[in-house]
């Protein structure tokens, strides 16, 4: 007789739970939701203080998506959006919801922060900034640029060419990207500007410039030097997630003497490096970026000179 009275009360109480259970999920999947007008706010807050040498991030990184939405491209483009790293930046505006935080900017100053609603904006000062002279992305193109490719002591010169490409995108692609004006080589090789979808799915502009089995070699016209060579490789994110045993390597070289070189390993992601360049600092002049090494073409590298 008691177990009978327990069992009925528990099957009577199933209901309640249910009940309960529901409550919890809307509650859950409601109370954090950001409405629009939050966003509004958040963006025209943003862009009424925003310098162009300001960066504009959005915590936690799975938010990008709806940042870029309400932020558009004038707060939230290709140059800020696809940044090779953060360095270049004197300021970063954190656009986070939930509480989250980005990683970049965990050694950077916070000098201020306010709520537009559900949204914290909170305003960094990055403690090392870094000036660039010239960022090497930014010269494509025949007028400061000129390609070949070499096989040996073969030297052939690669056409410009403008089209339709697959440039990438600040999405999630699903292959490799495909400058549409670019430089074409013999042997299906070419030289152009679009965006990398990284290894840890961050877009990066760079420099698409696989060898396909010779070497390509990119001469950069009119280059202000400083105390540095910056800058970084990757390869699509498709082909870095099966690691490898393959090899690339840009060298860099001006006034007929070797800068350094940098050799990216397959699998490792998007990787940085640096170069000095002190001995050349204050002067102008050729600079010459040469690629060997691997057939694999969803390579892709951007640098810049800095002080």
């Amino acid at each position: 007789m008691k177990g009978s009275v327990l069992l009925t009360a528990a099957i009577c109480a199933l209901p309640l739970v249910g009940v309960v259970e529901l409550a919890l999920h809307v509650k859950q999947t409601t109370s954090d939701v950001v409405p629009d007008t939050d966003w509004i706010a958040a963006r025209d807050a943003v862009k009424a203080e925003i310098a162009a040498d300001d960066l504009v991030v959005f915590a936690p990184f799975w938010a990008d998506p709806i940042g870029r939405k309400w932020f558009g491209d004038e707060l939230a483009g290709l140059e800020r959006e696809a940044r090779p790293d953060e360095t270049r930046f004197r300021r970063a505006f954190e656009v986070g919801i939930r509480g989250a935080h980005r990683e970049e900017l965990a050694g950077w100053k916070k000098v201020s922060e306010r709520q537009a609603g559900k949204i914290t904006i909170g305003v960094y000062e990055n403690p090392s900034p870094v000036k660039v002279l010239t960022d090497l992305v930014e010269l494509v193109g025949p007028e400061r640029m000129t390609v070949s490719r070499v096989d040996g002591n073969v030297e052939t010169a690669c056409a410009w060419q403008r089209g339709q490409g697959q440039p990438g995108g600040l999405g999630v692609p699903q292959g490799p990207a495909i400058p549409g004006d670019r430089f074409v080589c013999p042997g299906g090789s070419y030289v152009g500007v679009a965006v990398l979808h990284a290894l840890d799915h961050h877009p990066h502009r760079c420099f698409f410039a696989g060898p396909s089995g010779g070497a390509l070699r990119i001469r950069f016209a009119n280059v202000s030097f400083g105390a540095s060579l910056h800058g970084h490789a990757g390869v699509q994110w498709l082909v870095e997630r099966a690691p490898s045993s393959e090899r690339i390597t840009v060298s860099f070289s001006a006034f007929d003497r070797p800068i350094g070189a940098s050799t990216h390993k397959v699998g490792v992601g998007w990787t940085g490096f640096e170069l000095p360049t002190g001995d050349i600092a204050g002067k102008k002049g050729e600079l010459v970026a040469e690629i060997s090494g691997s057939a694999q073409r969803a390579y892709c590298f951007e640098a810049d000179t800095r002080e």
